[in-house]
This record gives structure tokens, sequence and C-alpha cells, in this order.
């Protein structure tokens, strides 16, 4: 009974975020953070993010359908998952994106983050700067020796796109960022579709 319930729940949510949208798309943020996208489903674990849906967002193949889904966005939130998981996610996701649905991820790039190190050689500040891609720390954090949640893996972007190949995604694009102060020295957007 509580089971049934619970499904009962999940699929009024469904519907209700769904019927929000003007054209009734699904479109998913999922690790908004404090980042509320109007027109999107917000989706966090944190009690303080500002969301539609408090949740583990790797589970969010079991909150959506096969083919439900028109767009998913993960802006800096790919690097916090260790690899399998986020293969595991993606894979997920290609599972509940609807024909040419799109996946757009925002992440810092390996290769970029270790170019800048590399050439910040005697700059401390630009040095640390490079190694803040790698890490997801701010300077705030440092300075009051506050703890954070580091990355658990770095993605390169011609290697988040032969992931994405394997799992079925197709005409994937490799651009400039357009979100987190827009650092093209540091960071890559990545969109890809379902087919």
């Amino acid at each position: 009974m509580i089971l049934r319930l619970s499904n009962l729940l999940r699929k009024m949510k469904r519907r209700v975020f769904a019927l929000a949208r003007p054209d009734g798309k699904v479109r998913l943020h999922l690790g908004c953070g404090k980042d509320y996208w109007p027109g999107y489903v917000n989706v966090d674990v944190s009690s303080d993010a500002l969301c539609d849906l408090r949740i583990d967002f790797t589970l969010i193949g079991e909150h959506y359908s096969q083919d439900s889904v028109a767009e998913v966005a993960l802006i800096h939130s790919l690097s916090y998952l260790r690899l399998w998981q986020a293969t595991d996610l993606l894979t997920n996701l290609y599972r509940i994106l609807e024909p040419r649905g799109i996946l757009v991820l925002e992440l810092p790039d390996l290769d970029k983050c270790a170019q800048k190190a590399l050439e910040s050689k005697g700059n401390v500040g630009a040095y640390i700067e490079a190694v803040r891609g790698l890490y997801a720390f701010d300077m705030e954090q440092i300075e009051r020796k506050e703890m954070f949640t580091p990355y658990s893996f770095g993605w390169s972007s011609w290697h988040l796109q032969q992931e994405l190949e394997k799992i079925g995604f197709r005409n994937i694009t490799v651009r400039d960022p357009q979100t987190h102060g827009q650092r093209i020295w540091r960071d890559t957007r990545i969109e890809a579709r379902k087919w």
C-alpha cells in the first residue's frame, strides 16, 4: 500500500512538473544547488538547494520513464561523481531522454586546467586558479579553513565525447562555456543528442 502511494505521488509530481512548462516538455537541471532555473525541474540533494525535487540526481532514472525528458543539464555537477557513477548516470540519462533530446554538460576540462597549471610556473595565484578547476574549491573556503567536497573525477572534453558516443549520443558538440563566468581557459560545454 505504501509503495503504491509512493509511486502514485511520484507520477503526480512528474505530471505537475511537465504541466508547469509552457510547452509541456520536461527539462531537468541536475545538481542545481542555489542556481534555480525557471522552466526546469531543478534537482539537488542538498538541504540548502533551491530545487523542485530533493533527491540524489544519480537516481533520476527512477523518477522518469524512458523517452520522457526533452533536455537534461548538468552544470559543474558531473565531476563530483566517480567515473563509474558518471557513466551509469549518462546511460540512464540517455534512456530517459526523448528521441532528439539534448544533454548539456558544463564542467572544468582537465586538459585546459593542466595546461594552465603548467603555464603558471612561478605564479602562485594563476597556479591555484588552475588547481581550483580540478578540485572545486573557492578561495573563501581555503581562507576560512573550511571543508569542501572535491571533485571525484576529472574530464577532458575528448574523453567525455568518447564516453557519450559509446552510450549512443550523437551530434556531440564541444563549445565554450556559458556559465560560471564563462572561463574559456578552464571550462568546456558539451551538447549531445539522443538518436
